[in-house]
């Protein structure tokens, strides 16, 4: 996002905070096949705006009842070194702020499939948190079969169960997810970036999405048709 964007949009979340964006409701293999995000709405596109580094691109999010799924593009090509962060309360004012440009208030963030937490001031506070993947809440990632290397997309998953260490707390609290695609690898195309390196995608806030009423409505049959079954066998 450009020096100029990024100052509107500073001063437009000040003044109204972003929209949650209502989710879809989808489960994704992270496989690097990501023919199944077909449908799955580009949430924030930000391509064509940082060199010799992850240039964020269009970014895509979907749950189902077990995980929040995020897929980045890149149109350079270039992926290794980008940050996810969530600012877990909604508000700038907590967590880390991210190049002091006021957009989120991270409390936890992941670059690539690492996870580490955040407070006010404090880029890694030496917490961590603990949940499924390895035992630390890290993401499941994949790069097309190519682990841990650059690639022009990216497809992630997060446990929704993950919990901050000492405290227990929960690093996705209730439904409103959110989040902040970053780097600090690379230069604007004006080859100072505002006087930082890298690039920000827009703010996003997501809502979690439940299952459509029709698929409840076919497991509900489903389920009768089994106790019929069982009934009669």
């Amino acid at each position: 996002m450009k020096v100029h964007q990024l100052a509107v949009a500073g001063a437009l979340l000040a003044l109204l905070g972003p929209v949650a964006l209502a989710g879809t409701y989808k489960t994704i293999t992270i496989d690097g096949d990501y023919s199944d995000w077909t449908g799955v709405p580009v949430v924030d596109s930000d391509g064509g705006d940082n060199v010799g580094g992850p240039d964020i691109g269009d970014t895509q999010v979907a749950n189902d009842a077990d995980y929040l799924y995020v897929r980045n593009s890149f149109p350079n090509g270039l992926s290794l070194g980008t940050f996810i962060t969530i600012d877990i309360d909604e508000d700038v004012n907590t967590g880390f702020d991210v190049f002091g440009l006021g957009l989120v208030g991270s409390e936890a963030g992941w670059q690539n499939d690492f996870p580490f937490t955040q407070a006010t001031g404090v880029f890694n506070d030496g917490v961590g948190m603990n949940g499924p993947f390895f035992g630390i809440g890290a993401a499941l990632l994949a790069f097309d079969g190519v682990n841990f290397a650059n690639h022009p997309n990216r497809e992630l998953a997060f446990d929704l169960d993950i919990l901050r260490n000492v405290t227990n707390t929960a690093i996705f609290p209730d439904n409103t997810i959110r989040l902040l695609v970053w780097t600090d690898l690379g230069v604007g195309p004006d080859g100072t970036f505002g006087g930082f390196n890298g690039d920000v995608s827009g703010v996003i806030e997501y809502t979690l999405a439940v299952p459509e009423p029709a698929t409840l409505g076919l497991v509900a049959v489903g389920l009768a048709s089994f106790v019929g079954l069982r009934r009669r066998s």
